[in-house]
């Protein structure tokens, strides 16, 4: 039958609903983003945004429900709501940041304890985004009202079609501001935008609402025989499958974050997959509502198959570790491959949640439906929408604090699946026809299938704690054993010990910390302990004295019971917002014992931004070591709002440590959180562990020097030891540059902020690329110690009652001092990662060949290139004064006084490096590069050595004469290799 045309004003109507849509989520994903930036992310504070968002969009629906007869242009209505919430978002970044700094300075430490929830903070939140969200809210009743009042034929495919168009807006718009308006603009121009398009948007319906006459509401239906349905049966299943709904959501979500990752790229692809099965759903119903024979007969079908449909999800669900561990086999390393990657995350989410949801978004177009054929009539378009939404809020509470950690995902879903065949039991059960039988049978089929379903289906554990998004293994291996698994309210937690006894404890299939017991293996701890112990180690060298100290993130536990082995330490408060965390650490004793036992110790359950704003309490150090910056959310503690609020938490003269992880992250989002970093505290050092950089800030314009006394303390002192810190020079060893040095090697770009979230837009990708900080690597491969000589940097000397000792190659930013000995006469055990045993074995050989076995000229010519690798290795990486014996010991050989003068100058060159000092750089660099016969790899380091020791003693003229006179006779190459690179960055060239 041919459908009756619509007028071209009222046409335009569903495209503008597409756009209201497409901006409504914008809102949703901006002011939740916004508010947990006030609120915070523990799982209470998550709960509360919900509700507020959703509650307000209740409320408004419900207004319109009761007073839809009294509303005499529903389009009008509609304009003045979309402006108003336009304006909103306009002004809504000025308000937030007026609102929440008042908050932070006066309200918060007045009204709030420093743990559990805060009514005035709620209060405030629900201020600043009710008024939008109730107003939100009235946007889909009255659009809708409107729309059926002007064409009231085919109620249920214009209500089908309604619901499709906002629903596909709102996967535009989820899409839109994660991966294009919030990297590009930040949050506030997102907001502008949004607000901007719902003015525009307001005006143009306005004008259509003007020209277009609206009737008056038809007067209510008496009850459509067939209908069968009471209108309380039908909100009441209205509001119970919201509730389902939002169960499901939350539950896919995590569930999926277990194969995608968990960073805000993946949980918009996640949304967006979420929303599109809904507007598929309404899109299907559309055509058909109209001429179906008993709606309420394919209501109760459409639940039941939701609800099966959600049970089969685990099965698929096993199978998506597979099918991300394929496509991350296939995919490059690449910007492209990083698209791809996106793609096929959306495609794993969707082959999860199309089904159920495609059901989900057929049943508000039927319930609306049915509930207009009864007295209800128009009203039933807010009311449906209203008890819908409270289903969902109802959702939210019980899946975060009853589902998850009680139930689990598995027993979460299955509970949701349950409540919609319960549904489609109630509605399909008191059907008077001849079929009635038939019904009933396939309810109690359904039912049972459901209940089968639910107990034979299972989690695999093995493959959600595989991290398959960053390792590309589905599963586990067989000879790993995961000995803790908890869903927690904000994030899934592992414990898993691998075959070679590491103990890893893993937030969402990502590992935060690991631990060697040791009766395992070597004994020799994991590479996170040095990290961990570390942090604290180099807090109490700079700070000895601190007494009240602060960590963010329990992690193991080892590093706040590294600090409690301080008798001086007076009280240490670990922040942690997961409670599963902190119980799979457990599983750690007795490496963490002081954590859990010493009553000096205090875990606090709570979001660390709200913590610090609101406990008023100050500390001499604060040690930030939270999960990586990718995670979603966890951006947000590397940020200049963040670091200006915490400079207030900690006493003058205090000091911030940070945790920065250097593999699968780059250097500008390094430079970006340094730069954030400055907008709260002063001077800093970076030191190195591993892959993992710590950087030590103070309040102060200068931070002070580390002290020997935490190396001292006994209980301590033995504690480091263990870990190869056995006094101050092993803190040279792990330091990489202070502030003044990163901030010329460093690229400029933007300090990561709350509104301009340059780590969180980035930082996702760099992980798919698995970059790392690329500078900080170049520092460790500069051919002289670049660093110490423009930093005027004195190294400290070991004391002679301490043994010296190997460092740990993994563990330190250079290689041990003790390589240079290892080269020459040990077997090469202490040689950092930076060389080989089989290169270190050729150096080895020359050395004996030139200076020992007095090789003759023409050897010594052909294996001179040698030495200066040797030179390479050596200097940056040793203490100045053992370099410079080592090389004046190797010049005191008989066999330089048999060879050419210019081999005695290479090794005073080398001493001249090895022991920092410019002039001599100077001096017999240009002797050499004079006496001309060097190849391209002596000529390269002789000018770079020149060039150093002149711009280190800031001499202009001497410097340009080299510029101008050998750099020429370098190559291109050579010319941008990564020390000169640096040297043009440190003088500024």
């Amino acid at each position: 039958m041919m459908q009756p045309r619509i007028p071209r004003s009222l046409s335009l109507l569903f495209p503008l609903f597409f756009l209201s849509g497409f901006s409504g989520l914008i809102y949703e994903s901006i002011w939740s983003h916004y508010l947990k930036l006030f609120l915070g992310h523990a799982a209470y504070a998550q709960t509360v945004v919900l509700i507020v968002f959703i509650g307000g969009m209740a409320i408004g629906a419900w207004i319109c429900g009761r007073f839809a007869p009294r509303i005499r242009n529903p389009l009008l209505a509609y304009a003045a709501a979309e402006f108003v919430i336009g304006w909103c978002a306009i002004a809504f970044h000025r308000v937030f940041v007026g609102a929440t700094d008042w908050a932070y300075a006066t309200l918060l430490p007045a009204t709030c304890s420093a743990e559990g929830w805060c009514l005035s903070s709620w209060i405030l939140a629900a201020a600043l985004i009710l008024p939008q969200s109730v107003l939100l809210g009235t946007t889909f009743p009255l659009m809708t009202s409107g729309i059926l009042r002007a064409l009231p034929q085919d109620p249920g495919r214009r209500i089908g079609l309604l619901y499709f168009l906002n629903s596909f807006g709102a996967v535009f718009g989820v899409l839109a501001s994660a991966f294009l308006l919030i990297p590009t603009i930040g949050l506030p121009g997102a907001s502008m935008t949004a607000g901007l398009l719902n003015v525009l948007l307001a005006l143009g319906v306005y004008l259509i609402a003007r020209r277009s006459g609206i009737p008056a509401p038809a007067p209510p239906a008496p009850r459509s025989a067939g209908n069968g349905a009471s209108p309380g049966l039908l909100l009441w299943v209205a509001l119970l499958t919201g509730l389902s709904s939002f169960v499901y959501e939350i539950v896919w979500i995590r569930m999926l974050s277990l194969v995608l990752g968990s960073s805000t790229h993946a949980f918009e692809l996640m949304l967006a997959s979420f929303i599109l099965g809904l507007a598929l759903g309404g899109a299907w119903i559309r055509g058909r509502i109209d001429g179906l024979r008993d709606p309420r007969r394919f209501l109760a079908a459409v639940q039941f198959l939701m609800g099966l449909l959600a049970i089969a999800t685990i099965a698929l669900y096993n199978a998506s570790f597979d099918a991300m561990a394929w496509m991350l086999a296939a995919l490059s390393r690449t910007a492209g491959g990083y698209v791809l990657f996106n793609v096929g995350s959306s495609l794993i989410s969707m082959a999860i949640m199309i089904a159920p949801t495609f059901m989900a978004g057929m049943t508000l177009p039927l319930i609306t439906f049915l509930l207009m054929r009864t007295p209800t009539g128009e009203r039933s378009i807010g009311y449906v929408y209203a008890w819908n939404t409270l289903g969902s809020i109802a959702g939210v509470l019980f899946a975060v604090h009853i589902g998850l950690p009680q139930l689990g995902l598995k027993f979460s879903l299955a509970s949701a699946a349950m409540i919609d065949v319960l549904l489609g039991v109630a509605l399909a059960w008191p059907a008077g026809t001849p079929a009635v039988m038939r019904w009933r049978a396939a309810a109690l089929a359904s039912l049972a299938i459901a209940l089968a379903g639910s107990m034979v289906l299972d989690i695999d554990p093995a493959r959600t704690a595989s991290g398959v998004f960053r390792y590309g293994a589905a599963a586990l291996p067989s000879s790993s054993t995961v000995l803790f698994h908890r869903d927690g309210k904000t994030a899934t937690i592992d414990v898993v010990r691998h075959a070679e006894g590491h103990l890893y404890i893993q937030s969402n299939g990502k590992p935060d910390a690991s631990y060697r017991p040791a009766t395992a293996g070597s004994g020799e701890p994991s590479p996170d302990e040095y990290t961990q112990v570390l942090l604290a180690g180099v807090a109490l060298a700079h700070r000895p004295l601190a007494q009240d100290i602060a960590v963010i993130g329990f992690g193991a536990g080892i590093s706040t019971a590294t600090i409690l082995a301080n008798p001086a330490v007076r009280r240490v408060d670990t922040i942690e917002i997961e409670p599963a965390m902190v119980e799979g650490a457990r599983q750690f004793r007795p490496a963490n014992e002081a954590a859990f036992s010493d009553p000096r110790s205090r875990i606090v359950y709570e979001d660390a931004k709200s913590f610090f704003a609101r406990s008023g309490r100050r500390y001499d150090i604060v040690i930030s070591e939270p999960s990586n910056p990718w995670v979603s959310g966890v951006s947000s503690l590397f940020t200049q709002e963040f670091y200006a609020r915490l400079r207030r938490s900690v006493n003058p003269g205090g000091l911030l440590v940070q945790w920065i992880h250097s593999y699968e992250f780059s250097t500008p989002l390094l430079a970006s959180v340094l730069a954030a970093l400055q907008a709260g505290f002063g001077d800093f050092v970076v030191y190195q562990s591993g892959n993992d950089l710590l950087v030590v800030a103070t309040t102060g314009d200068r931070l002070e020097a580390p002290s020997e006394q935490a190396f001292l303390t006994p209980g301590l002192g033995r504690l480091l030891a263990r870990y190869a810190l056995r006094g101050l020079d092993d803190l040279d060893l792990r330091r990489v540059a202070g502030r003044a040095t990163l901030e010329r090697l460093l690229p400029a770009i933007p300090a990561n902020s709350d509104y301009q979230p340059y780590v969180d837009s980035h930082a996702a990708e760099a992980r798919f690329l698995r970059t790392t900080v690329d500078r900080i690597d170049e520092i460790h491969r500069y051919p002289i110690p670049l660093i110490d000589l423009f930093e005027h940097r004195r190294w400290h000397r070991r004391g002679s009652a301490s043994e010296p000792q190997r460092t740990n190659a993994g563990a330190s930013a250079r290689p041990s001092p003790e390589a240079l000995i290892d080269l020459i006469g040990g077997d090469g055990t202490g040689i950092g990662r930076e060389t080989n045993r089989v290169y270190a074995g050729t150096l080895r050989t020359a050395y004996r060949l030139l200076l020992q076995e007095c090789a003759s000229a023409s050897t010594t010519a052909e294996l001179w290139d040698a030495m200066v690798s040797l030179a390479i290795l050596v200097n940056p990486a040793s203490r100045p004064d053992r370099a410079q014996a080592f090389w004046l010991g190797a010049a005191q050989s008989g066999c330089i006084a048999r060879l050419p003068g210019r081999y005695a100058t290479w090794l005073a060159l080398f001493a001249a490096v090895g022991a920092r000092d410019p002039q001599g750089m100077t001096r017999l660099a240009t002797a050499l590069l004079d006496g001309g016969g060097l190849t391209p790899g002596q000529r390269e380091y002789a000018v770079l050595s020149a060039l150093a020791g002149s711009l280190a003693r800031s001499d202009a003229a001497s410097a340009q004469q080299i510029v101008e006179r050998w750099m020429p006779q370098l190559t291109e190459a050579q010319r941008n290799a990564p020390a000169f690179r640096g040297l043009r960055a440190l003088s500024g060239l």
